[in-house]
């Protein structure tokens, strides 16, 4: 028998992701069975031991690791046991779960959550892959799309670098090619490693390529996402970025940016917080910059998007013609989302700020002094949920990111 004891600490969890080691041997005997593959994602089935109750779990044999989410909330100081079920005996009825669908298109890599597409990950048209669309609990996006009002080139959710050419960084951040701002660069998406679907999880690793105005190589990354839903109100992208070698000049901000949806109206509606309690807008002119460990950015989504046009061509811009969302002030679901800094990341917590617009949320990432032109990482988690900051419990959801339960496994 393969048991799993999680102990949730000195923080209080709200349905807390886990991932723990574990081998393939122990894996095979726990569950009774012979026949577990050498490689793919495997579905395994895991028994509370209190409750009886069934919760899905996914083995990736490679890494050599178990990953499930413990429904429901667990207080500070408490445990749960799980005990992993013969996969051919009857373990319980309740098999709860968010199965995480990756489908790659030509241009994008759609996710599929529980059967619904919640959110696109574009690579190619634009400067930089980004999400868009991001969908929240009512439907609509928390991001907003290409070309919309000011700031045009300021699109969904991604990682931009240079800022406006700070110090001769190379600009992959305005989509303006001329002066003050420009000439610019871009990050190529040059291929996946891999994609990979689960009943807890999916992810995906992309080879990207940054190049100066001129066409030259000045960086190369290596990107994981990891998406999963806790609850359809709790939903989660966890990103790795390895950039293993820069060249550039200048102080090489990596900018880890969210563009609001236009339907949360801020500041005249909805709200930015952040983990610092810095005021957004400031109170004195000029004063935006500040670090904070979380960022969380939330309004009234305007009701959920029209269905689009029948039989509709697959494009990454808005379909000409297509009828907008609402977005009355005031109206619609309160959905929101929060930007989580990394307490393993060189300066955390992230610089935030230094922009013209209150419905942009921008946490900085600079090379490490050790390693000016790399290998280094960083790390930042997306939390996209239902109501305010304050509803959705954003500071325990990012202290449970940086400080995960604890899982004690037992053969």
């Amino acid at each position: 028998m393969l048991e799993f004891t999680v102990r949730a600490g000195a923080l209080d969890r709200q349905a807390p992701f886990l991932s723990v080691a574990v081998s393939r041997a122990a894996i095979a005997a726990g569950a009774e069975t012979s026949t577990l593959p050498e490689r793919g994602l495997q579905t395994l089935r895991l028994r509370d031991a209190e409750s009886g109750a069934v919760t899905l779990a996914q083995y990736d044999p490679v890494a050599g690791r178990l990953a499930f989410v413990a429904p429901g909330a667990m207080a500070a100081g408490s445990s749960r046991r799980f005990v992993l079920a013969a996969q051919d005996g009857q373990a319980g009825t309740d098999r709860s779960g968010y199965p995480v669908q990756l489908t790659e298109k030509l241009d994008r890599v759609v996710f599929q959550t529980a059967g619904k597409e919640w959110a696109t990950y574009n690579v190619l048209g634009g400067r930089r892959p980004y999400f868009w669309p991001l969908l929240g609990p009512a439907g609509a996006s928390v991001v907003r799309g290409q070309g919309t009002g000011e700031h045009p080139h300021h699109t969904g959710l991604g990682l931009a670098y240079g800022g406006h050419s700070e110090e001769g960084s190379a600009n992959i951040w305005s989509d303006w090619d001329e002066p003050p701002y420009g000439p610019g660069g871009r990050m190529l998406h040059r291929g996946f490693r891999h994609l990979s679907s689960g009943p807890v999880y999916g992810e995906l690793a992309e080879d990207l390529t940054y190049v100066d105005a001129y066409g030259e190589p000045i960086a190369e990354e290596v990107r994981t996402i990891r998406s999963w839903w806790a609850t359809p109100e709790a939903r989660f992208l966890d990103f790795q970025f390895d950039i293993r070698s820069c060249r550039d000049r200048g102080p090489r901000p990596f900018l880890f940016m969210i563009r609001l949806a236009a339907s949360m109206t801020i500041p005249k509606v909805g709200r930015v917080t952040n983990a610092a309690g810095h005021p957004v807008p400031p109170v004195v002119r000029g004063d935006r910059v500040y670090r904070a460990a979380w960022v969380d950015g939330s309004g009234p989504m305007g009701g959920p998007p029209p269905p689009p046009p029948a039989a509709a061509p697959e494009t990454l811009v808005d379909l000409p013609g297509a009828k907008a969302p609402e977005q009355q002030p005031d109206e619609g679901a309160w959905n929101g989302i929060a930007l989580f800094d990394h307490p393993g990341n060189h300066a955390f917590p992230a610089t935030v700020g230094k922009y013209a617009v209150v419905q942009q949320i921008t946490q900085a990432h600079y090379p490490p002094p050790d390693a000016p032109n790399g290998p280094f990482s960083f790390r930042q988690r997306v939390y996209v949920h239902d109501g305010d900051a304050d509803a959705a419990r954003v500071a325990m959801q990012a202290a449970d990111y940086g400080d995960p339960c604890r899982v004690d496994v037992r053969t």
